[in-house]
Order: structure tokens, then C-alpha cells, then sequence
């Protein structure tokens, strides 16, 4: 078997394996021992859905597709997140958002409009995380800021930049966690230091400079 074809099995399997492993515990009349484990289910299941994503970006020839594809499921989950639908569906959204944008990223043909759009869905979400008037919102910032810091942070052209935003966003998070004087900017410190360190990840490990 071709590496390739190989890798395009591996990618169809690990979504279809996350993607049951995300929901299975939330089935009617599912065995006890699966939903006694369920978050470790859905803990198994975001790894196994960001294997699949990395792979189908790499694996597939028709990277458009792959594109689309992921581009709608990142839609599909800003849905979950942001409309009236049932918790299951809810609780998954980060799982989809973060696997989507990685093969988005990979595959995507227009790649300074993915930066300005990841751009604008960074800015978003440090909105979301420090506006006080309406506390959902902040609930959801880091489901924006991760997938936006993801997509820029592989479409971008210039990586030296990339890699120095994401610093920026580590130095932030520490000196917010370190700081006795914000609550709020420490209580955020997390999430400003988690979207540094994906970022800085990502940004190192692209295939080309540019």
C-alpha cells in the first residue's frame, strides 16, 4: 500500500473514530462504561480528530476539497456554539473548531484572505474574553482565538512574524498570571498563554518560510 493511499485511509478513519468517540457517550441507552468515560472519550476524540485533520492535509491531492470540506465544518460549529441547538452538539464545538482550522490552514488556496479572516476571529475573541457586559461570550473566546491563532498562524507569508505575535501572546499570558493587581487579566492569563503557545507551535513547524 502507497504511503499516500495509506495516510487518506488513516485521515478517514481517525475522523470517523473521533467523531464516535465525541458523541457515544451522549447516545440513549449507551452501555454504562461509556458514559461513566466519557470525557475520556471526548479527550481521545480531539486527539484523534487533529491527527485526522493534520493528515488529510498532507495526504490528499485535492487540497481545495480539503478546504471546503474543513471550512464548512468550521461553520458548522460556530453554529453549535453561537445558535439554539442541544447541549451534545454545543460541548463539541471546540473539538471541530480546532480540527477544522488545521486542515483549513494546510489546504486553503487564498491564503491572505485565511489571514485576514483568522485575523479578525483573534481580534474577535480578545473581544469576547474582556468585554464585561455579557458573560457567554467570554465563555467562548478561546473557541476564536485558537482556531484564528491556528489558520494565521499557517497561512500567514512572513513566519518570523507569526513566531513573534505568538511570543508576544506567551509574554501577556505569563505576565497576566504573575501580575497581583488585575483580576480580570489574570483570569484570563491562561487562555492568552495557551493561544501563544499553539501559535509558536504551529508557526515553527511550518513546511516553508513562507
Amino acid at each position: 500500500m502507497k504511503k499516500g493511499t495509506r495516510n487518506q485511509g488513516l485521515a478517514i478513519g481517525g475522523c470517523g473514530l473521533g467523531v464516535i468517540s465525541l458523541y457515544i457517550g451522549e447516545v440513549p441507552g449507551a452501555p454504562g462504561f461509556i458514559v461513566q468515560n466519557a470525557v475520556l472519550l471526548k479527550g481521545i476524540a480531539f486527539v484523534l480528530l487533529s491527527v485526522a485533520a493534520i493528515l488529510a492535509g498532507v495526504a490528499f491531492a485535492q487540497k481545495q476539497r480539503i478546504a471546503r470540506i474543513s471550512g464548512l465544518g468550521i461553520v458548522i460549529s460556530l453554529g453549535f456554539l453561537y445558535l439554539s441547538v442541544p447541549a451534545v452538539f454545543r460541548g463539541s464545538a471546540f473539538h471541530l473548531l480546532f480540527a477544522c482550522a488545521i486542515a483549513f490552514g494546510m489546504t486553503i488556496g487564498a491564503r491572505r484572505v485565511a489571514a485576514i479572516g483568522a485575523a479578525a476571529c483573534v481580534g474577535i475573541g480578545i473581544i469576547f474574553l474582556y468585554q464585561p457586559f455579557f458573560e457567554p461570550l467570554r465563555a467562548t473566546a478561546l473557541h476564536l482565538i485558537l482556531p484564528g491563532i491556528i489558520i494565521f498562524s499557517t497561512v500567514f507569508s512572513q513566519k518570523a512574524v507569526c513566531e513573534k505575535i505568538a511570543i508576544g501572546f506567551i509574554a501577556l499570558g505569563l505576565i497576566a498570571l504573575c501580575q497581583p493587581f488585575l483580576m480580570l487579566f489574570y483570569q484570563t492569563g491562561f487562555q492568552l498563554l495557551l493561544a501563544g503557545l499553539t501559535g509558536f507551535i504551529v508557526s515553527a513547524h511550518r513546511s516553508s518560510p513562507g
